[in-house]
């Protein structure tokens, strides 16, 4: 009884005591509360300023968006290649890059971000047909979204074909000769600033198509046989083709210095002393053969060889028996019975045993080619042809033609088409005659260069007077020889022919 009493006033005394720290301890809060009373309805009162100035939660706030712009415009392509669709976004005339934009093309979706001109370059192959882009724009904060359509017609490609330029092109070594092809379409039309593609020989070269669908180069290989390849690339609409062909390319010449040389003069020509003036070529009319004989011919070239000079026989082609040969009838249609006549006259005289070279004067008209149409197409005739059969019968043979010294009315007047003729020639000899004609020496350097600059190939080897001029036969001295050859070396040529042996003084070549 006495422990239950005991134990009850122990557990009085503990809750008054405890009583008591609750109180304290309540009074103490009710103190801190007092002293942050004012700081803390400062702070209410700032929460409720900032919301009156900001007007409300951030996501009640309204932004206008500026328009956004797709621009694309209709496309055509072709099968096989590549089609680009070009697109751009804008907003008020500003480029919007780094955007996203969706294209669905073909059943294909493509998604494209643009660059920094809020540009998209979309390329795709497609076969032939018409299709229609969509492409779309999802906007963003600042940007409202955009779509745009667009039309894609794909048409069919355009097959090509190279087709070579001249198969009977002439080319010697020493000389930078033409060669060039065709690009056509598949309907045989000719397709203009196209690049084609040349090899041979361990080196490329690239040339673009003219009007006439025509790529040129110029050549100067060594002796022997090359395979030339060209190529076009593919290039829309226009589809990829190629092909080769084998060009021969005969012996380097001798330099071009020589003379016309008169049947009548022929035996008393002394050629030891021609070559050690640096002759290299006699230009021997072919009427020495009726006047001396086949055979005393055949001696002269042998011994001309053992001079180290080569014997070209010279042939008139368009003149006879003190008269003109016109090789354009009154129809004007070509008179290839006699043009004919005289290739077998040529062919005859390449096969005398050791004949260097066929050399044609007179291939021309006598000033009358003007009275009709295309004259030159004779000339050219006869000279394509000459020079393949001539070649046929003696491959290395040197075939060459006397110009009329008019550039610049060459077809006019004589027929003779210099880019022409030069393509199937080794040498063009054009008699640039400054007593006959009058003239100074500039203007044999002028002709010289620009028969020069018309060559497919051939080289110039100008020809000049000897003498005064017909006028008056008195010889130039080697002083104002010399002169006169060098002024035709300034202007490009390969070498100088005299005319001729008889009045002539010894000129020695090599001071030229």
């Amino acid at each position: 009884m006495k422990r239950i009493l005991l134990l009850m006033l122990i557990t009085l005394t503990l809750l008054s005591i405890t009583a008591v720290s609750a109180e304290d301890n309540a009074t103490l809060i009710s103190d801190e509360i007092a002293v942050d009373d004012e700081p803390l309805a400062q702070d209410t009162s700032d929460e409720i300023m900032g919301n009156d100035t900001g007007g409300g939660d951030e996501s009640d706030v309204e932004v206008n968006k500026t328009d956004s712009t797709i621009t694309a415009s209709n496309v055509k392509g072709y099968e096989s290649f590549t089609t680009t669709v070009n697109i751009k976004l804008t907003s008020n005339g500003t480029a919007l890059s780094s955007r996203a934009l969706q294209i669905v093309l073909n059943g294909v979706t493509y998604n494209k971000v643009t660059d920094a001109n809020g540009e998209v370059k979309l390329k795709v192959k497609l076969d032939k047909g018409k299709y229609t882009a969509k492409i779309t724009y999802l906007g963003d904060d600042l940007t409202s979204n955009a779509t745009k359509t667009c039309k894609i017609t794909i048409g069919a490609p355009s097959a090509t074909k190279l087709k070579i330029g001249d198969k009977y092109i002439n080319y010697r070594q020493g000389s930078k000769c033409l060669f060039y092809v065709k690009l056509l379409d598949a309907n045989n039309k000719a397709v203009k600033n196209q690049d084609v593609t040349f090899k041979v020989a361990g080196k490329t070269y690239t040339a673009k198509t003219d009007k006439n669908g025509v790529a040129k180069v110029y050549l100067n290989l060594k002796k022997g046989t090359h395979t030339v390849k060209y190529s076009f690339k593919k290039n829309a609409p226009y589809l990829s083709s190629s092909g080769s062909f084998k060009i021969k390319v005969r012996a380097k010449m001798a330099k071009g210095n020589g003379y016309w040389l008169w049947s009548s003069h022929m035996k008393n020509v002394n050629l030891k002393s021609l070559s050690k003036k640096g002759t290299k070529h006699i230009f021997l009319h072919v009427q020495a053969i009726s006047m001396h004989g086949r055979s005393a011919v055949v001696s002269f070239i042998q011994k001309a060889h053992k001079c180290g000079m080569k014997v070209h026989l010279w042939m008139q082609v368009c003149y006879s028996g003190g008269k003109w040969v016109r090789p354009i009838n009154e129809k004007n249609q070509i008179k290839y019975s006699f043009l004919n006549k005289k290739i077998n006259e040529a062919k005859k005289y390449a096969k005398i045993k050791g004949v260097d070279g066929i050399h044609f004067d007179y291939v021309r008209f006598g000033g009358t080619a003007h009275l009709y149409k295309d004259p030159n197409r004779a000339i050219n005739y006869f000279m394509k042809k000459a020079s393949t059969q001539i070649h046929k019968v003696r491959a290395n043979c040197i075939v060459s033609a006397a110009l009329m010294p008019e550039p610049s009315m060459m077809t006019y007047y004589y027929g003779q088409d210099v880019s022409t003729m030069s393509k199937y020639s080794d040498a063009l000899i054009p008699m640039v005659y400054k007593g006959n004609y009058h003239q100074t020496r500039s203007w044999v350097t002028s002709v010289t260069k620009k028969f020069t600059e018309q060559s497919n190939g051939a080289q110039i080897w100008t020809g000049l007077q000897s003498y005064h001029s017909d006028d008056n036969a008195k010889k130039l001295s080697q002083k104002s020889l010399l002169k006169d050859a060098k002024a035709a070396m300034k202007g490009g040529a390969k070498g100088v022919v005299l005319f001729r042996i008889g009045i002539s003084c010894n000129f020695n070549f090599k001071k030229v």
